[in-house]
């Protein structure tokens, strides 16, 4: 070996040394939830956390637009894919005989599921969204505009339709 090769790998061994591993593992991380949010169909990892009730632990059931629910955990993401059911009754016999539920935490998980909304699916954009969101009343006071999950995707479908006039 020459100096110019030990010099390269002393080089190399200081750049390695400088990598900020801590702020790389948390890159890592965001980018493995908002991979979790895409395969849920939505647009950021916090709408789909917003959108989702926690059942136990770390797992999480979101309702969406399509009437399937779907079963994740963020903390097992990179291992284990999210479950997706049918129907709510599909989805109560997989989390009772997951938690092995009595009779009495059967009725209150179904009654937990009951409350839990539907999500839609933005005509424009095509993510699922929360129709109940809050922060959707501050432009869609009346909740008329359900095919929409923001003031863009709504601004956006009328341009479009207005270009579609104008140009026949």
């Amino acid at each position: 070996m020459n100096f110019k090769e030990l010099d390269q790998m002393v080089g190399w061994e200081q750049e390695v040394d400088n990598i900020d591993w801590k702020s790389m593992l948390e890159d890592i991380d965001r980018a493995l939830m908002d991979n979790l949010a895409a395969e849920l169909g939505f647009r950021t990892y916090e709408q789909l956390e917003h959108a989702s009730e926690r059942i136990v632990q770390d797992y999480y059931i979101v309702y969406l637009s399509d009437g399937r629910y779907a079963w994740w955990n963020p903390l097992k993401y990179a291992t284990e894919d999210p479950l997706y059911f049918a129907d709510k009754e599909e989805v109560e016999q997989y989390i009772t005989g997951l938690l092995r539920l009595d009779n009495e935490q059967r009725a209150q998980l179904r009654n937990g599921l009951a409350r839990i909304p539907q999500m839609h699916r933005c005509i424009v954009c095509e993510y699922e969204f929360n129709p109940k969101d809050p922060e959707r009343r501050k432009w869609d006071s009346s909740e008329e505009r359900n095919e929409f999950c923001s003031a863009e995707c709504a601004m956006e479908h009328v341009m479009t339709e207005m270009k579609e006039d104008f140009t026949g």
